[in-house]
Formats: C-alpha cells, structure tokens, sequence
C-alpha cells in the first residue's frame, strides 16, 4: 500500500492527524527500546530517512509498512494506530454496508474499511482499501505472510521484482508477501481494492462490539 512524503505540507495539529499519531507512537515505543533509528531501519526494512519522516508526521505509513514496522518493534499493528473501534469475539460477525460502526483506519493517502471481526484464533483480515493518487510510489517493501488483492475501481500498479503489474477493475493479485514489493496510483482517480492478508493486522484482543 501506498507510502507517500508530502514535506512541503504545513504540519498539522498531532491530536487531529493520524499521520503524526502513528509517527508518534512509533518514535515512543522505539525510544522505550532502545533502538536508534537505524537499529529500526535494519529491523524494518525501510530507511532510517524515511522513518524519520515518518515518526515526524511528513511520511504516511501503509498498513503494510506499518505490519513490519509492528514486527520490528515486537507490538500489534493497532498499537501503533491507536484505539481504532471495538472490535467482535464471537464466532462470527456479519459486516453491513452502512453499518455506522465499522472500522475505519485513515492514514495519509488511504482510508481502510476493516470487514473482518476480531474473531478466536482469526488467520485473515480483509479491508476494503481507497488509495489516492500520490506523485512517487511506496517505499519497496517485504515481510512474512500473504496478500490478496483484487481492484474494485480505479487502477493501481505493483512493482514487483520482475514485473510492473497495472491492475484495473476486475484484476487481481496474490502473492508471497515476502518478495519485494511496492504499489503506486498513477492516475488521476482514487482506486478502491479489496485487500486480504493472512493474519490480522488491525487485531484488538479481548475487545467488544460498542
């Protein structure tokens, strides 16, 4: 998912931008380990130049990012993003379209429509992902697990480590989540895909349904 750098954007207040939220968090916990930027850069994968855009609320972090960043820092995900909703532990769950309630993540460029519950032992999560058009592409990334995505509207591309693969409506892509990875909109229009990643990413333990 997209990473952007916005540095000519005039920062925003950090209580209200979820962007300098996250970078905050993540800086905190680093700090609490111990680790110097660069200790987290090698861990994560991504620069230590990046990261620290990132931790000042300059760079928005993907969802994918974020997971091996979440890693490296040895915490779930939804530490770094805050409380995010309250989330289901029932054996099921049924996600409605317009239910006022479900989870929502925005994180610079993105907005993230979580559609799994937080069920027992759950191994998936899904999100309905909008990507807005950004002028560079995500940083090149790679972790444990996998991905699924197929397009809802708009066109996104992956870069891959043999291939440059425009998706547009009705394509998708599944993948080792371990390659080197990387995704770009270079159009004009929002893109909306339906993401699946084989563990939960935004797992809140031992919550409820507010």
């Amino acid at each position: 998912m997209v990473d952007s750098a916005r540095p000519d954007e005039p920062a925003a207040d950090a209580a209200d931008d979820p962007t300098q939220q996250v970078g905050a968090e993540i800086k905190r916990i680093r700090t609490e380990r111990g680790m110097t930027l660069r200790d987290l850069a090698e861990r994560c994968g991504l620069s230590a130049g990046f990261l620290s855009l990132a931790e000042r609320g300059i760079n928005s972090i993907s969802l994918t990012s974020l997971f091996a960043l979440a890693g490296a820092l040895e915490v779930d995900a939804v530490e770094l993003l805050g409380a995010a909703g309250r989330r289901s532990r029932h054996e099921y769950a049924i996600a409605r379209h317009d239910d006022p309630h479900a989870m929502r993540v925005a994180v610079g460029e993105r907005e993230h429509r979580v559609l799994t519950a937080d069920l027992p032992d759950q191994r998936i999560e899904a999100l309905v992902t909008t990507v807005r058009p950004t002028a560079e592409p995500s940083p090149v990334t790679q972790h444990d697990g996998e991905e699924f995505c197929y397009v809802l509207r708009g066109e996104l591309t992956f870069l891959l480590p043999d291939e440059t693969a425009v998706l547009t409506a009705g394509d998708s892509i599944h993948f080792k989540s371990r390659i080197p990875h990387a995704i770009h909109n270079r159009g004009t229009d929002s893109a909306e895909v339906l993401w699946t990643v084989d563990r939960p990413l935004l797992r809140r333990p031992d919550s409820t349904i507010s």
